[in-house]
């Protein structure tokens, strides 16, 4: 159970109450005590079954509202849409690739790191909010899965986050939103994505061991922090060892 006290403020160990009540109805929606029903219980009953107040449980069906995991349909209830909870990958949510590689059973490890420091061109200033000319650190990377190489990453961060940090002396194997989080204080929150399947040249085919005439898959992606400041900026190259999903939310 989540237990919430009287007076007790919505967030807990460091994460939002409501996020952790709805990490523990997804689970129980999966394999638990709603696993095989059409619609979850009303909200009085969610909420003496996970000791939180009505308002958690409110605010934690609204997000699974937005994410398509549930329908609350007025007269009906809270429906579950099991079609959504059973799909993975999905590029419409924040997704890590080391849990996906794990998620297909097989070793996320990082190779062919390098790094560079150069000035933003109006370009990635523009992206990024900075100054034309401010210094931009850049990582890059391939990322494999076991031995098969899966991902090659190139990451734009204004260097200015690392507050006088020398970022290439830290840990650069790890995602590079943990890079952010554990580096710069810095969340991401949303993530304004271009999508497009690309031909490579040759030597991103050598890098990721392409057969001839396979495309990647492109995430040209500008992230940003919950107050809208963007702090990243990434092309990411997939192989089709990945198979995303997206749901579509139409109104």
């Amino acid at each position: 159970m989540i237990q919430q006290q009287p007076g007790d403020t919505p967030v807990l160990g460091g994460a939002l109450i409501s996020s952790q009540v709805v990490e523990k109805l997804l689970e129980e929606m999966r394999t638990g005590c709603y696993a095989r029903g059409a619609r979850l219980p009303a909200e009085i009953e969610l909420a003496a079954h996970l000791q939180v107040s009505r308002t958690v449980v409110r605010d934690a069906l609204s997000e699974m509202e937005r994410e398509g995991f549930v329908e609350r349909v007025r007269g009906i209830g809270t429906v579950i849409n099991r079609r959504a909870l059973e799909l993975k990958d999905r590029m419409d949510q924040k997704f890590e690739y080391s849990a996906m590689i794990r998620a297909a059973g097989r070793q996320p490890n990082v190779d062919m790191i390098s790094t560079s420091q150069t000035p933003a061109s109006p370009e990635m200033a523009a992206l990024l909010q900075i100054e034309p000319g401010s210094p931009i650190f850049t990582i890059q990377k391939r990322i494999k899965a076991d031995s098969q190489p899966v991902i090659y990453s190139v990451d734009h961060l204004p260097l200015a986050l690392f507050k006088g940090e020398k970022p290439e002396q830290m840990d650069l194997t790890l995602p590079v939103f943990e890079i952010l989080e554990k580096a710069c204080g810095q969340t991401v929150t949303s993530t304004i994505a271009h999508v497009k399947a690309v031909c490579p040249d040759a030597a991103l085919s050598r890098t990721l061991s392409l057969g001839s005439g396979e495309a990647l898959l492109l995430l040209d992606e500008v992230c940003s922090t919950r107050l809208c400041q963007p702090v990243l900026h990434s092309y990411s190259y997939y192989t089709s060892f990945f198979d995303f999903s997206l749901l579509r939310k139409l109104f």
